[in-house]
C-alpha cells in the first residue's frame, strides 16, 4: 500500500490563547534565573569581553544539533587563518557571525524579517547553502530521519505561498504584541520553526532568535544565554515539545520546556561567567607585571580572538609590529599563550578555551 503524503501542518497565527497556570512555576523559576544571569552581567567591569567566546559556544551547540561536526578550537582556528578538520565549520564560524552582526543592528533597531534575513545570509554564506541566503523558501520541504521520504516525513511545514503571511504575522506579534518577554521568546521560537522559512538553516535562526530577543527587550544586558547545549542534552525532548504542538494544538507543554531550558542554562552559563571573570582577573594581574600600556587592550584582544596570529592582533589593535611580538613573547613565557607552529605560526589562549568546552 502506498503512503499517502502527508497534509503541511499550518500552525495558529499569533497571538494565541494561553492558559498561563499551566507552566507559572517554571516561567518564575526562568525569569529569577535570567534576573541573576543579568545582574552578574551588569557587574562585570567589561561585559563585552563574554559575547565573543560564549557567541563561539553557542554557535557550536546549535550547528550540533543540525548534525555539524565542529568545536570552539575549530571556530577559533578557521577565524586565525588556520585550516579546519572539518568543511562545516565556516557554517559555524558564520553562525557566530550572524549573532555579532544582529547584537550590533539591535543597539539602534529591532527584530524584523529584515534582519532575519540578513541574519541567514550570513549564516550561510560560503556554504551548501549559499545559494539560497536570506530568502524565503519557494518549494515545499519537509523533516525527517536521514534518507525519508516526504510521505515518511516526521512534519511538512506550510506551504511556500503562505511562508510570507505567516512571517509578516510573526513580525507583527514582535513588534506590537505586548507580552511577557519570556513567554514571546517561547512562542516566536516554537512559531518559527513550524513555519520554517528558509530551505536550510532553520534551526539555527530560530535558536539565534531566542538571546537576541531577551536582549532587545532589556532582560539580558548582553545576549549570551544560549539555549543550544540544553536542548542538544535533551534534543528528544526538545523535538517531542516542539512536535506535541503541532500534534496538540496546544502550547503550554513546549513552554514548560522551554521555560526549563531557560532556567537551567541561565545556572550553567552563571557559573560560566565566574569562571570566565576570575580567568580575567588573573590574566589582567600577569598582564600588570609587564608594566605595558597596551596591556589592557592586549587582554582584551585575546578574550576576543583566543586564537590568533600576531598579524591580526596588529592589525585590530594598531600596536607597533616590535610591540605586539615583544608582548606576545613575554605572554608565551608567562604561559598566558602557547606558541603553534603551522603553515604560520600562531597563538592559543588555552585557559579560556577549556572554559568553552
Amino acid at each position: 500500500m502506498i503512503k499517502s503524503m502527508p497534509k503541511p501542518h499550518r500552525p495558529k497565527k499569533l497571538p494565541i490563547a494561553l492558559k498561563t497556570s499551566h507552566f507559572v512555576r517554571e516561567l518564575s523559576e526562568a525569569a529569577f534565573e535570567l534576573g541573576k544571569l543579568d545582574g552578574l552581567q551588569r557587574n562585570l567591569p567589561n561585559p563585552t569581553l563574554l559575547i565573543s567566546p560564549l557567541a563561539a559556544k553557542e554557535a557550536t551547540a546549535s550547528s550540533k544539533i543540525e548534525g555539524t561536526r565542529s568545536t570552539v578550537s575549530d571556530v577559533m582556528m578557521f577565524e586565525a587563518g588556520q585550516e579546519s578538520r572539518y568543511a562545516e565549520t565556516v557554517e559555524v564560524a558564520n553562525y557566530r557571525k550572524a549573532m555579532l552582526y544582529a547584537t550590533q543592528i539591535l543597539k539602534h533597531s529591532k527584530i524584523k524579517l529584515g534582519l532575519i534575513n540578513e541574519m541567514h545570509s550570513l549564516l550561510l554564506e560560503n556554504s551548501r547553502g549559499d545559494s539560497k541566503r536570506g530568502m524565503f523558501r519557494n518549494e515545499q520541504v519537509f523533516i525527517g530521519k536521514k534518507g525519508d521520504s516526504i510521505e515518511t516525513a516526521t512534519y511538512v511545514p506550510p506551504e511556500p505561498w503562505l511562508i510570507q503571511e505567516y512571517m509578516e504575522n510573526l513580525e507583527k506579534y514582535l513588534l506590537i504584541f505586548d507580552e511577557n518577554v519570556l513567554v514571546k521568546a517561547g512562542i516566536v521560537h516554537y512559531q518559527f520553526e513550524a513555519i520554517h522559512p528558509f530551505s536550510d538553516g532553520n534551526g539555527r535562526i530560530g535558536r539565534l532568535i531566542i538571546p537576541l530577543l531577551l536582549y532587545q527587550e532589556g532582560l539580558l544586558y548582553q545576549p549570551i544565554l544560549y539555549l543550544s547545549g540544553y536542548f542538544d542534552k535533551h534534543r528528544d525532548d526538545y523535538i517531542e515539545s516542539l512536535h506535541e504542538v503541532e500534534r496538540s494544538g496546544e502550547h503550554e507543554a513546549w513552554l514548560r520546556f522551554f521555560f526549563i531550558s531557560v532556567k537551567e542554562q541561565a545556572k550553567e552559563t552563571q557559573g560560566l561567567i565566574a569562571s570566565i571573570d576570575r580567568l580575567l582577573k588573573r590574566v589582567q594581574a600577569d598582564m600588570h607585571t609587564l608594566k605595558s600600556p597596551h596591556g589592557g587592550k592586549i587582554v582584551e584582544f585575546i578574550f576576543k580572538k583566543p586564537i590568533f596570529t600576531t598579524p591580526q592582533m596588529i592589525e585590530d589593535l594598531k600596536i607597533n609590529r616590535a610591540t605586539v611580538y615583544r608582548l606576545v613573547e613575554s605572554m608565551t613565557k608567562l604561559k598566558i599563550l602557547d606558541r603553534k607552529e603551522a603553515k604560520r605560526t600562531y597563538f592559543v589562549f588555552r585557559e579560556l578555551l577549556a572554559l568553552l568546552y
